[in-house]
């Protein structure tokens, strides 16, 4: 183990991680496989391959971004650039029917490990989560990249879900928190043999500093989200909260505390999705005149979209049925509260197209209603995915 550590700079520490992590797994794995066996006269192992065990995916984005802005004062700003959004890599498996895990690691810009937890299953009632895992606040953070129907998040999401969080800490990213979380399904029904939930849950408990980072201190952060399917199949009202704090500067924590409630429908075709957001949050104080050093922000915002698919059969018979989707948002976001100019309406249309299982694309314009800007805002932004 030293000697493939040393291969690696310190600066790949996720890499270390990620590394440890999977030989852990697969040491697991190579002993359920020789414990695996039949008894009998002759004892034999049973076949098996290690793709019972481990699953491996990823995806890779490459974006092109461009908005443009005039200015109060009548100057034009712009600005276009093309990145390389995500490099993500996905170790996932199952060591037993009540145990699985995860581990993600994304390798854009600077290399960081995302999902890293592992999963028991005691029942339908209970699963127990623990590592590195996604807050249950909000509908949209449990959703993967690959899932989220537009470029970017809304904004209020974007700001108090945990990924450009308003309080400026970096280390917020991604949803992620490392703690240990309950989820379960407390009610279902049976319809045309298959088990539909009606009232599902997850609580949980967490560091509250971020991605990666330890936080050594008595107060936790609490997160739960409860979700209603009323007898609808693929309908469900969810609500969701955040309770928590972070330190501002040494000796001085403050607030961060989350609210949410939504509706969502997947259907085959239409795709309708609507959320509420909340949340207060200390900051630093920017009118040091008042001797307070700290100011709560209250922010609040809603977003909703609706989508259409459309399924294509074109080329040949064998050919993988081509998927199309235009979607529209509106999302609304008030900064704080007590200052209308922080107030902005988005309006985005998005097309999303599937020419294979393996191969996304994103083409998304926004219109950017600002109310500190006299002028409308605009961003264009076109994204290709490719996963395996």
């Amino acid at each position: 183990m030293k000697k493939i550590y040393n291969l690696l700079p310190i600066s790949f520490a996720p890499l270390r991680i990620m590394m440890t992590f999977l030989l852990m797994m697969l040491g697991i794995i190579s002993l359920s496989a020789q414990n695996d066996t039949v008894p009998g006269k002759a004892k034999r192992q049973r076949d098996w391959k290690l793709s019972d065990y481990l699953q491996i995916h990823g995806f890779v984005d490459t974006q092109y971004g461009y908005d443009r802005q005039r200015e109060n004062d009548g100057s034009l700003t712009q600005h276009s650039v093309f990145m390389l959004r995500r490099a993500r890599f996905d170790f996932s498996g199952k060591l037993h029917p009540m145990l699985d895990f995860r581990l993600q690691a994304d390798m854009a810009f600077t290399p960081r490990l995302l999902d890293a937890w592992l999963r028991v299953k005691f029942c339908k009632y209970a699963h127990l989560w623990i590592g590195q895992i996604k807050t249950p606040y909000t509908m949209d953070n449990f959703y993967s990249p690959l899932d989220l129907e537009f470029v970017e998040l809304s904004q209020s999401v974007a700001a108090l879900a945990g990924f450009a969080d308003i309080s400026g800490n970096p280390d917020y990213a991604n949803g992620l928190e490392i703690g240990a979380m309950l989820s379960g399904t407390l009610v279902d029904f049976e319809r045309d043999g298959e088990r539909l939930p009606v009232l599902t849950y997850y609580a949980g408990i967490f560091g509250g500093s971020g991605i990666n980072i330890r936080r050594d201190n008595l107060s936790k952060d609490f997160s739960a989200r409860v979700d209603f399917y009323p007898f609808v199949k693929n309908f469900r009202l969810s609500g969701s909260v955040y309770f928590g704090n972070y330190q501002l500067f040494p000796g001085k924590d403050v607030p961060r505390n989350r609210y949410s409630g939504g509706l969502e429908y997947l259907g085959e075709h239409w795709t309708v999705r609507a959320e509420y957001l909340q949340g207060v949050t200390g900051v630093l104080n920017p009118d040091y005149a008042t001797g307070d050093t700290v100011y709560l922000v209250n922010t609040q915002g809603l977003y909703a979209f609706v989508g259409y698919w459309f399924k294509m059969g074109w080329g040949h018979k064998s050919a993988a049925v081509q998927r199309l989707r235009p979607l529209f948002r509106y999302d609304y976001y008030l900064r704080d509260k007590l200052d209308p100019t922080t107030t902005s309406n988005y309006y985005s249309f998005d097309l999303e197209w599937w020419p294979d299982p393996h191969v996304r694309v994103h083409l998304d314009y926004t219109l950017q209603q600002r109310k500190n800007y006299r002028s409308l805002g605009h961003s264009f932004a076109a994204k290709v995915s490719v996963c395996f």
